[in-house]
C-alpha cells in the first residue's frame, strides 16, 4: 500500500513539475536593456497568429529598428500563407520543413492596450520579406528592463504604457511600506 501511495505522490509531483515549466516564461535582460530574451509569435495583419510563441532573442539595433533571433525554429510563415507554393509542386513538397535561424529586422509599434494580466506586450512591424509575419508580438513581464527601451522606439506611444507601469510600481512599494522594518 505504501508503494502505491509513493508512486501516486511521485507522479503527482512530476505533474506539478511538468505543470509549472509551461507556466514559467525565459526572460532575460542586460543591465543597460538593449538586449533581452523574451517569448513572441507571428501575427497577421487581421489578428490571426502564425504558429506558437517562441523564444526570440531581441537586440537594439542603431537606426532605431530591432533585430529579432529565434531561439529555437522559425518564424517563417508556411508556403501556402505566404503565397509561395505552386500548384504544380507535389504534397511531399508542401510540407513545411524546419526553416534555419533566420536574423530579421523590424521597427516597434507599441504597447497592447489590453495584456494578459502582469505582462506586457509590444508589436513589432515593417519587415519587407514576404515569407515573415506582418507582425511580431513580444510578450514581456511587466517589470521587464527591457520596456523603457521597447517605448522609447515605439512609433505609437501611449500614456496607457506609463500608467500601467506606475501603477505596477505604485504596487510594489505598497507592499514594502506595509511590511515593518527589520533592524
Amino acid at each position: 500500500m505504501t508503494s502505491i501511495l509513493l508512486l501516486f505522490a511521485a507522479l503527482g509531483v512530476c505533474g506539478l513539475m511538468l505543470w509549472g515549466s509551461y507556466k514559467i516564461e525565459p526572460h532575460w535582460v542586460s543591465k543597460d536593456g538593449q538586449r533581452f530574451v523574451c517569448y513572441g509569435q507571428g501575427i497577421s495583419n487581421r489578428g490571426e497568429s502564425y504558429g506558437r510563441w517562441r523564444e526570440l532573442r531581441v537586440t537594439k539595433m542603431r537606426d532605431g529598428t530591432v533585430e529579432v533571433r529565434p531561439r529555437h525554429g522559425s518564424l517563417v510563415k508556411d508556403r501556402h500563407a505566404a503565397g509561395l507554393s505552386s500548384a504544380r509542386t507535389t504534397p511531399m513538397a508542401r510540407v513545411v520543413k524546419r526553416q534555419s535561424q533566420r536574423i530579421t529586422y523590424w521597427k516597434v509599434n507599441g504597447a497592447s492596450p489590453d495584456p494578459p494580466p502582469r505582462r506586457i506586450v509590444y508589436f513589432l512591424t515593417g519587415n519587407d520579406d514576404p515569407t515573415m509575419p506582418e507582425m511580431l508580438a513580444l510578450r514581456l513581464p511587466l517589470k521587464s528592463r527591457a520596456i523603457p527601451m521597447l517605448e522609447s522606439l515605439a512609433s505609437n506611444k501611449s500614456k496607457y504604457v506609463s500608467e500601467l507601469l506606475s501603477s505596477a510600481r505604485n504596487q510594489g512599494t505598497t507592499q514594502s511600506e506595509e511590511q515593518p522594518d527589520q533592524d
